[in-house]
């Protein structure tokens, strides 16, 4: 039995008011025959973007209304599905309907794909699935929502959808379909792809109605036929939402012709990235040069004593000490931090061999390990059990899903950008972090972190190119320059932090040896 909780903006005798995802998951829910070992919990939201949401009929719904979500689905942005184990949540739409669908009978399991991967990978990687859980819903919200009148361009996702279906299918055992074209969104197989996607195409269809638009003619052809030869019509027909009577000729935005489970043109690829030149790098370092660089302590709370029998990662021997070493560096700074009953969150945890020592030694603590990848998740709930550690929850989502109260965010080597995100979400919690970066050379322009971070190096002219050369030149692992890159790139995240009024310690793991990624940042409020 697996617990749905879903976001609802009102209810009444007949219908509901809802975000398009929560609708998502029960039409779908419904096309799967209703499971009735998946129980659905509705939650009744105060939502400013009302606007963009739609109607649908409550008749043969089976639910209740709660007004607290219990953790640790409370810990997540809805839609937040919690496994049977009680201790287990996944947040995120494409996910949550992998769960619904492996919760459904063994005839729907079709619909996950070969080797059930259709949709595993997180929208932080995957393109695809960001399409489909991100960009395609927010265009319907947006044409649900405050469509001009006066517009003639149809939404640039539609246009994407367009493209992609209209490029050579990709698929497993291609020489069996080659063939064949993209009768469904991803080849030749019904997936829970086409269910995902039917529901916001069908909004924007039906709002504009573009049902015979020659512009975008192979996805009308798609949608029909997942509304009508698999009968999901009388599903979506239940939604409601205000038509508009628009008779015009529209522009299709120009867009790549590529598909979109091809990876992301624009993704940061270490093999293709800038070539960073000695001058670059001694000039970015001139340029800082002014900005007083934090220095190397002790690392926080190295005196701490912790417990002589901590979990040992589960990791080949010839890793096993090293990989000790690394996890009580930041075990001991994490005990230091902590306080009875504080909520630790193990960002980018893996499997969870950091929160399992924390969780071990903080026994009055709740413990929970965040991580994108299934299958990482699922060694960690196996260890879980093993070890007998009640006081740890298990969460598989995407960062910005998580949207918790806690008091200490940790990280163990999170990828580049990653670690940037960590610091970012435990300074908008006000939370104390304990982090140890990874992967400079990563450090990438994106749409959440600004680079450089910190007043003093935004004041000192240093430009994002500039900041990522530093990046580079830190990737330079054992040598004194990437040395001098690790400091300065962190020192910018130190600054950040005290700007906004923590107390924070720059350090070496000890021994420096356990790793070439060893600088461990402490911020406390």
């Amino acid at each position: 039995m697996g617990d749905l909780y879903l976001a609802i903006s009102s209810i009444d005798e007949d219908r509901i008011v809802a975000p398009l995802e929560t609708a998502i998951c029960v039409l779908t829910h419904q096309y799967l025959d209703s499971p009735t070992n998946v129980k659905i919990h509705l939650v009744v939201q105060e939502d400013e973007s009302r606007q963009s949401h739609v109607s649908f009929k409550k008749s043969g719904m089976v639910f209740d209304l709660l007004r607290d979500i219990p953790p640790p689905a409370s810990y997540c942005l809805t839609p937040v599905f919690n496994l049977e184990d009680g201790i287990s949540c996944v947040a995120g739409l494409c996910s949550v309907l992998r769960q619904i669908i492996k919760h459904a009978d063994e005839q729907w399991k079709h619909l996950l794909g070969f080797r059930e991967a259709c949709l595993v990978a997180c929208a932080e990687v995957s393109m695809w699935t960001k399409f489909c859980e991100v960009d395609i819903v927010a265009a319907a919200k947006e044409v649900i929502a405050d469509w001009p009148a006066n517009r003639t361009s149809l939404p640039l996702q539609l246009a994407r959808l367009e493209a992609h279906l209209s490029q050579p299918i990709r698929v497993h055992n291609v020489g069996k379909f080659k063939d064949q074209s993209h009768k469904y969104a991803e080849g030749p197989l019904f997936l829970v792809t086409d269910l995902i996607l039917a529901v916001p195409v069908y909004v924007i269809m039906e709002k504009l109605q573009l049902w015979t638009e020659r512009a975008i003619a192979l996805t009308a052809k798609w949608a029909l036929v997942i509304l009508d030869e698999h009968g999901f019509r009388s599903h979506v027909a239940q939604l409601e939402f205000e038509r508009c009577e628009l008779h015009r000729s529209w522009d299709l935005p120009a867009v790549v012709r590529s598909s979109l489970y091809k990876r992301d043109p624009t993704r940061y690829k270490p093999r293709h990235k800038i070539f960073t030149q000695q001058s670059d790098i001694e000039s970015s370092m001139e340029i800082v040069s002014g900005v007083v660089a934090v220095e190397y302590e002790d690392p926080f709370g190295c005196h701490v004593e912790l417990p002589p029998d901590i979990p040992l990662p589960d990791v080949p021997d010839k890793r096993l000490d090293r990989k000790i070493q690394q996890l009580s560096n930041l075990a001991k700074s994490t005990l230091k931090v902590s306080k009875a009953n504080d909520l630790i969150v193990d960002f980018c945890s893996g499997s969870g061999h950091l929160g399992f020592i924390i969780a071990h030694a903080l026994p009055s603590c709740s413990v929970v390990l965040l991580d994108n990848k299934e299958k990482s998740l699922d060694r960690a709930r196996e260890r879980r059990e093993e070890l007998g550690l009640n006081n740890v929850y298990i969460v598989q989502a995407n960062l910005d899903y998580f949207v918790g109260k806690f008091q200490v965010g940790v990280s163990l080597h999170a990828c580049g950008v990653a670690s940037d995100l960590v610091i970012q979400k435990c300074l908008q919690s006000k939370a104390s972090l304990v982090v140890c970066p990874c992967c400079y050379g990563g450090i990438q322009t994106n749409h959440v972190i600004q680079y450089p971070q910190s007043p003093e190096y935004k004041e000192c002219g240093l430009t994002e190119r500039g900041y990522i050369v530093l990046g580079h030149c830190a990737d330079q692992a054992g040598t004194e320059q990437g040395e001098r890159g690790m400091k300065l790139v962190d020192t910018d995240r130190c600054l950040l932090a005290k700007s906004q009024g923590y107390c924070v310690s720059l350090a070496k793991l000890i021994p420096h040896s356990c790793t070439t990624r060893n600088n461990l940042i402490v911020a406390v409020i």
